[in-house]
């Protein structure tokens, strides 16, 4: 078993990598008010690269404008940036509202 199987092995399902970029943006931008147009790993999160480079992909040209197209954010494709939208605190305001279940969870 070369390295690339064992890092594979350990990594990243690029699909739930995917998924978590919306919630890791919005989370990003309550912290601070912007960043790179970088997609957001865990430290533990590893991808091999032709998964990486689709996810880079997904995210600049789908997840990043379907959050620009809700207001939730500004995305410069030329500065690389990303900042909160004009639709963004409310959106952050809905999500602070989440109710605990009976078991304590959200």
């Amino acid at each position: 078993m070369g390295p690339d199987s064992r890092t594979a092995e350990r990594g990243t399902d690029l699909a739930t990598a995917l998924r978590a970029q919306r919630d890791r943006v919005l989370a990003a931008l309550a912290d601070d008010g912007s960043l790179e147009a970088t997609p957001i790993l865990r430290p533990d999160e590893r991808l091999d690269c032709d998964a990486y480079v689709t996810l880079v992909y997904e995210y600049h040209h789908v997840v990043l404008p379907e959050l620009a197209a809700d207001g939730l954010v500004r995305f410069d494709r030329e500065a690389d940036a990303v900042t909160r939208g004009e639709r963004f605190d409310a959106a952050s305001a809905r999500a602070d509202c989440t109710c605990e279940s009976s078991d304590g969870t959200r």
